[in-house]
């Protein structure tokens, strides 16, 4: 039966198609459309409908869908009119763009009521707005009408820095009618309520810096800020951001000027309550200071710092006077098998670590001027590791000693290197490099294993730097270190003798040798 049907009217069944495709392609120009005129309607400020009032010169975008699809981009004209083609003349001058919106909405539907309506500011008209005071270029600046006070700061410049006052800013109207922006209660907080429109006509005075208020301690942002007459003190404290969760509000303090203007007097208030309680919200006057204080060391964590070859490395917390070196490795699953307790270090840092005024004189100077105990000690605190316990990991963990087991303090850094299963030969050798490391050596076997001393080789002035303490011990000294996993073998080399230095040398001595002869001769005459 279907089939019958459709065999009797093609003609209906291929119309239906067309006519869905044609309203398909209408669609799509039609969001194509709506698209091209977003971008050419693009704002260079946004504006808010409720706020910004139309006037002449200001081009408006209206889009209707219904049956079909009309676009229509009117201006504003001298009259405050638009005109609207098949709906004529409607009168927009001084009115919002919510309000504009309800208005042309209003006529609309009354040809079309079931059509979806869209009404926009297109393009703001321009206005000329004089900019003086303290700013770097004061003159007359070309705006959008939706720019507000601080494009028109952006327009000319900027602010000289600590001149310009952005709070006791005046905006005098071409109708006579003086406002006043807060812009540093616009960038800091966002309240558009201190930076107001711009209107045609309007003269923005920027003044300088006068008097000012303070506001220090456990605020968002403290310091000095412009006086406004009649400011209150929560006023100034919102401006610099509120209290921090650390403030101590039971006594904020407040220093004012008597009258003499040199002495001061302080007010203690109590903000418990705020900002409910109006009745501490006192009036400021110019030269206060507020001080807020904070609570001492409010939730202050203690955390010390493990690294290396621990089963669960990071940072961790610790008690004042609570927590042992061998308490944390417990908490970090101990030491994995790579663990080289040999080479662990305990490194505190902070105001603990006392400044070495000498060491710091003696690195200014040139080693040549150093009397000689001052070159010993110079380079015995250039080859200290600043801030390191002296822990041995060893005998704490495997042997037990608890003397070793040292309270930890916040900031300490604890490091368990990997175990390195070999000795460093470094200098005059034949072949320098590492070797596996074996208990029953001495240095000579390890340079013998490094292929020998070489031919310029000092051996007799061979050195062992330790890998834990860096420490550098004469090899031959073998009572005073044991070879351990890590550790550097350094050979010398013999110091070139120059011809110049040995011919100056000997003619020092041969001089010398003739004066003595020359004063025997003269005596024995």
């Amino acid at each position: 039966m279907v089939l019958f049907i459709l065999l009797l009217c093609p003609g209906w069944l291929f119309s239906q198609i067309e006519t869905g495709t044609q309203r398909e392609n209408q669609l799509r120009r039609q969001a194509k459309n709506i698209t091209e005129e977003e971008k050419e309607g693009a704002l260079e400020i946004p504006v808010v409908d409720s706020t910004y009032i139309v006037g002449p010169a200001d081009q408006l975008a209206i889009s209707i869908f219904g049956t079909q699809y009309y676009s229509y981009k009117p201006v504003v004209n001298s009259d405050g009119a638009i005109i609207i083609p098949s709906l004529g003349k409607i009168y927009v001058r001084d009115l919002t763009l919510r309000e504009v919106r309800a208005v042309i909405e209003k006529q609309i539907r009354r040809s079309v009521p079931k059509a979806e309506i869209l009404v926009s500011l297109a393009k703001a008209r321009k206005v000329k707005v004089t900019v003086a005071g303290a700013i770097k270029n004061p003159g007359v600046v070309l705006l959008p009408a939706s720019a507000r006070v601080s494009e028109t700061l952006e327009r000319i410049g900027g602010v000289i820095p600590d001149t310009t006052s952005l709070r006791n800013i005046i905006v005098r109207r071409l109708n006579g009618k003086v406002e006043t922006a807060d812009l540093l209660r616009y960038y800091r907080l966002g309240d558009l309520s201190g930076n107001p429109f711009v209107t045609g006509g309007d003269v923005i005075y920027f003044p300088p810096r006068d008097q000012m208020v303070g506001v220090l301690g456990a605020v968002g942002k403290e310091g000095w800020i412009d006086y406004i007459p009649g400011e209150r003190l929560f006023d100034a404290i919102e401006v610099c951001q509120g209290f921090r969760a650390s403030a101590f509000l039971d006594s904020v303090e407040v220093v004012r000027f008597k009258k003499d203007n040199v002495s001061t007097y302080r007010i203690f208030i109590n903000l418990n309550d705020y900002p409910e309680d109006q009745s501490q919200n006192i009036e400021l006057r110019p030269g206060d200071l507020v001080l807020v204080r904070a609570y001492p060391r409010y939730h202050f964590r203690r955390l010390v710092y493990l690294y290396g070859e621990v089963k669960y490395a990071g940072v961790y917390p610790v008690e004042k006077g609570g927590t042992r070196l061998s308490t944390l490795i417990r908490r970090a699953g101990g030491f994995t098998e790579d663990a080289s307790l040999e080479e662990a270090t305990v490194t505190r840092r902070g105001s603990e670590i006392e400044r070495d005024r000498e060491y710091e004189r003696l690195k200014k100077m040139s080693p040549a001027d150093m009397r000689e105990d001052e070159y010993e000690y110079f380079k015995a605190r250039s080859r200290e590791r600043r801030g390191q316990m002296v822990v041995d990991f060893k005998d704490l963990f495997i042997l037990g000693d608890t003397s070793e087991d040292i309270i930890l303090r916040d900031g300490d850094v604890i490091e368990v290197p990997k175990k390195k299963n070999y000795i460093s030969i470094i200098g005059q050798v034949n072949s320098p490099g590492n070797v596996i490391y074996n208990p029953d050596w001495n240095y000579l076997n390890y340079v013998a294993a490094a292929g020998g001393f070489g031919w310029r080789s000092n051996e007799g002035d061979v050195r062992i730097v330790k890998a834990r303490t860096g420490e550098l011990v004469d090899a031959e000294d073998l009572d005073s270190y044991k070879l351990e996993p890590g550790d550097t073998i350094w050979v010398p080399e013999v110091p070139e003798v120059r011809f110049w230095d040995i011919a100056l040398t000997t003619l020092g001595v041969m001089s010398q040798l003739a004066g003595i002869v020359g004063i025997i001769i003269a005596v024995s005459r």
